[in-house]
């Protein structure tokens, strides 16, 4: 049996667009689904990361072709699915976009996956060797404990990062109005912390990227990973809430940890907009404090903004370079807010009649979707490439690089990168 799992372009995510190979890291998804394709079917896998390099579909012909849709790469993964049912493959469809929106993937596919594939994946498999396969396997939850350490040696060895990427806690407790983590994982949705140090230990790499969306919606967890890590010797970055910096106990920690990076979902500046997105947890009083504590321990912050809430004027995002430079962030990082379907911001923003287009491609995070409330749709894609362009140019990377806390060599890199991000932004967003 031949079996090809694939993870499409979108308008950022393609072969030679927007990331550099020194910002874009290995992904997951496909080496876990091959993961968990039954051992006893002696499978021939291959994988196809659109993101790296362009692949020959019809050089081989494959039995199942497996394709991992975010709601900005659907309209590819349907593309690719005609063609490879054209060419006799069962096509089967997974990822949040298929979750979310379940019977329209149906149309393209012979098979779709609703939630975590862990039980349904290996499932399918066996249906389908028996001719048993049916059109919709829903998972009905989340069993972490089955989750096998990802095929990572079916990657391609270049494109990507030197430093692997693991995931522990792949859940959230949180239920952000735009966000799609809370409903797919839940927040019961945490590895076996044994396991989790165990594969570390296995990739024998000194420096590893954490990948989980939501680490500290669970602290006892974190403390329990973090102490665990302490013991590995190693270094490492990802993401977090900001109430790392809540407690002194699991700040040491994550320093003992060997943690030298984190990226933290500030969005706003204006606490009114947080509390609408039901983000309430951030506290933008905190802000600038929050990030001199993890500097204190030298540990960098990437911070993530959303254009287009509510409260946001072009004057607003005009200001928000001077704003993030007050609170010494060392990676600032923007994207348009995003309604995808199935999420309560999506369901809002549509019975107020204010989705101004259904083309799932422009839902990248680059285009704006909808109408914002104070500044037109094009207005505000106008001010979010002027914002990358003033936040990346070359005097705002020096001012940055004099941060005490900056490795300035990462650094240096990471601001390389989005400088040439910043400035393949207005051809990618056409």
């Amino acid at each position: 049996m031949k079996i090809l799992f694939v993870l499409p372009y979108d308008t950022a995510y393609r072969y030679k667009a927007a990331f550099s190979a020194s910002i874009s890291y290995a992904p997951l998804t496909l080496p876990a689904l091959a993961a968990l394709v039954p051992p006893e079917l002696c499978a021939e896998i291959t994988l196809a990361d659109e993101g790296v390099r362009r692949f020959d579909y019809e050089a081989e012909r494959y039995d199942i072709v497996g394709i991992s849709l975010v709601t900005s790469s659907s309209a590819r993964g349907y593309e690719l699915a005609r063609l490879m049912k054209s060419r006799s493959s069962t096509v089967i469809l997974g990822g949040h976009h298929a979750s979310l929106m379940p019977a329209e993937a149906r149309e393209h596919g012979d098979a779709v996956f609703i939630g975590a594939a862990e039980e349904t994946l290996p499932q399918f498999f066996r249906d389908f060797a028996q001719g048993k396969a049916k059109p919709f396997y829903d998972a009905h939850g989340v069993f972490p404990g089955r989750i096998p350490w990802p095929r990572r040696d079916l990657l391609p060895q270049r494109g990507y990062l030197p430093q692997p990427t693991v995931i522990a806690n792949y859940g959230c407790g949180y239920g952000c109005a735009y966000c799609v983590i809370h409903d797919f994982w839940g927040c019961r949705a945490k590895r076996p912390i044994a396991d989790v140090i165990a594969e570390i230990a296995a990739l024998g790499k000194r420096e590893i990227l954490f990948m989980d969306p939501s680490p500290l919606s669970d602290i006892s967890y974190a403390k329990e990973l973090y102490a665990e890590l302490a013991k590995l010797n190693i270094r490492w970055a990802g993401l977090a809430g900001l109430n790392a910096a809540d407690d002194e106990g699991l700040l040491e920690l994550i320093r003992r940890s060997g943690c030298v990076g984190l990226l933290l979902g500030f969005e706003s500046f204006r606490q009114a907009d947080l509390d609408a997105m039901d983000k309430a947890q951030n506290k933008t009083a905190r802000y600038k404090e929050i990030v001199s504590r993890l500097h204190d321990r030298h540990i960098s912050v990437l911070g993530t903004f959303m254009l287009g809430l509510d409260g946001d004027t072009k004057a607003e995002i005009e200001r928000m370079p001077e704003l993030i430079a007050e609170t010494k962030i060392d990676i600032p990082r923007y994207a348009i807010l995003t309604p995808y379907p199935g999420t309560p911001l999506y369901r809002g923003l549509e019975a107020e009649g204010r989705i101004l287009t259904r083309d799932w491609s422009k839902y990248d995070g680059l285009h704006c979707v909808f109408e914002p409330k104070q500044i037109s749709a094009r207005e505000l894609e106008s001010a979010f490439l002027a914002l990358w362009e003033k936040t990346y140019d070359p005097g705002s990377i020096l001012r940055r690089l004099r941060y005490p806390s900056s490795k300035r060599l990462a650094a240096l890199a990471a601001n390389i990168g989005f400088h040439i991000y910043a400035n393949k932004l207005g051809g990618l967003m056409g």
